[in-house]
């Protein structure tokens, strides 16, 4: 009787295996650091979109004030034709860089009423102790901005065909820079110009 000839089984030996996991492990730790790359530039890039919102929305608040010669609180605010007091001017006080006495963003009795009144404001600072909304409450993801501090100044600024200053040495154009400082990061940065287009435009 002849013999039937079988056919040779194989299967994976232990190196194959060990092979195998190896490569698989290779793999997945290449994916874990990529995935932790992606995970930290995804955060960086929303700090940075954080920032950037930030900066604008505080120009927009800024460039929407009113830009008149006299205090918006002046009883001639919008009737003056120059920055000076009597006359056809202001009545009791002409309007200038940074906020009257008692002015506050934060506060509902004596808010900040002109552009000009965020010339020198800076967030965390008197009435917010972190980043604030125009009633003091905190805003979401401000613990996020620790150690960073918004700045806003205001200049007076040339153009065109308009000298920075009118005859009573009052700016006709304002540029309005606001920065975001914060450690380790570069600022952010976001600019304006604010145009006194007629002496009673609000």
């Amino acid at each position: 009787m002849n013999a039937v000839a079988r056919p040779r089984q194989r299967g994976f030996t232990l190196v194959d295996l060990l092979v195998v996991i190896t490569v698989t492990g290779i793999i997945a730790g290449s994916l874990t650091v990529v995935f932790s790359n992606l995970a930290a530039r995804s955060a960086e890039v929303l700090r940075q979109r954080e920032a950037l919102t930030l900066v604008q929305a505080m120009l927009a608040e800024a460039r929407a004030m009113p830009f008149t010669y006299c205090d918006p609180q002046d009883a001639r605010a919008a009737l003056a034709t120059g920055g000076f007091l009597g006359g056809t001017g202001c009545a009791s006080r002409v309007d200038g860089l940074g906020p009257e006495p008692g002015e506050s963003r934060y506060n509902p009795a004596a808010r900040f009423d002109g552009v000009s009144d965020y010339a020198g404001f800076t967030m965390p600072g008197p009435g917010c102790a972190t980043f604030c909304d125009r009633n003091g409450t905190p805003l979401g993801g401000a613990a996020r901005l620790a150690g960073c501090q918004l700045r806003v100044n205001a200049v007076a600024q040339a153009l065109p065909g308009l000298p920075p200053f009118d005859a009573n040495g009052r700016p006709q154009a304002l540029r309005v820079v606001v920065t975001l400082a914060c450690p380790g990061r570069a600022d952010v940065m976001a600019e304006g110009v604010r145009v006194r287009h007629a002496p009673n435009t609000f």
